[in-house]
């Protein structure tokens, strides 16, 4: 009798500290459609270091920046399988940034902007009135630059993951995507670039599959756009982007929490000038919820 009892507690043991079989996720994110309401509240905080050594003397000034920005987006038009929607409207309750120890908001502060795609470039407009670039500069870069910018689901992996599982992207695809961040104003190698993912936890939430995702972006950076020239960069040069990202992993859900770190750290050499050194840290948090 002491020996079933004795061996049933023995097994009850090792059933308990036997790990169960971990399971595979296949990673999937949630695609934007004709219809969708989403409220996004975005922030970065910038320090910009740039120190110029020459002949013994260094000369350095530290700017910070930031913006902060909350909308709520809906898609009134996007074609199945476009990356962006060609025609929406944002409606800002605010839009500022920070430079020089001022806060100051911008045009659309307060407004509805009309975004439309009209032949190849995107046109905006509040209340029937065109805006300019001018009048908003970076809302017309983000939609006017090229459609081939990295985006999440680039980011990810094409096998099914488990937990604590990581992957990297294949080089040609790396190469792709590193190049369409730079915007002609960086070249690297791509050699001694990566792109990593990595699946941090999954837990389930209203019926939908959840995960946190990491990435990590490391370019190693050969040369440097600086006013319109370009400059060889010492061969510790890089730019490195980590994000992690609170998110539906099975594509049904709408939600994002994310937060990411950007670094770029260079060092090259001016003529006639000296050493320049300059240094960008960035840290930001994203927010986007499904409007119900």
């Amino acid at each position: 009798m002491f020996r079933v009892i004795l061996f049933a507690v023995a097994a009850v043991g090792l059933l308990a500290a036997s790990p169960a079989l971990a399971e595979d996720y296949t990673l999937k994110l949630y695609k934007s459609k004709k219809g969708d309401k989403t409220e996004h509240e975005n922030t970065e905080k910038t320090v910009t270091t740039v120190k110029l050594s020459n002949a013994g003397v260094d000369k350095k000034d530290e700017i910070p920046s930031g913006k902060k920005e909350t909308f709520t987006e809906e898609i009134l038009e996007k074609k199945d399988g476009d990356k962006k929607a060609t025609k929406l409207t944002r409606t800002y309750t605010v839009a500022e940034k920070t430079a020089k120890g001022m806060t100051v908001k911008e045009s659309v502060s307060g407004k509805t902007v009309l975004i439309e795609k009209k032949g190849d470039k995107y046109e905006l407009s509040v209340a029937g009135k065109a805006l300019t670039e001018s009048d908003a500069p970076d809302l017309f870069r983000k939609f006017n630059k090229k459609d081939d910018g990295p985006q999440n689901d680039d980011l990810l992996p094409t096998e099914p993951v488990k937990v604590g599982g990581s992957w990297k992207l294949p080089a040609d695809k790396t190469e792709k995507l590193i190049k369409s961040l730079g915007e002609d104003k960086m070249k690297f190698d791509p050699k001694k670039s990566l792109i990593e993912g990595k699946l941090l936890k999954a837990y389930k939430k209203d019926g939908a599959q959840f995960g946190v995702l990491e990435f990590t972006i490391t370019v190693s950076l050969t040369d440097i756009d600086l006013n319109g020239q370009m400059f060889k960069t010492s061969a510790d040069s890089k730019l490195v982007m980590k994000g992690t990202i609170d998110t539906c992993i099975d594509g049904t859900v709408e939600f994002e929490d994310g937060k990411m770190e950007v670094a770029l750290d260079v060092v090259t050499e001016i003529p006639n000038a000296g050493t320049l050194t300059l240094s960008v840290k960035t840290t930001g948090v994203e927010k986007a919820r499904a409007k119900k």
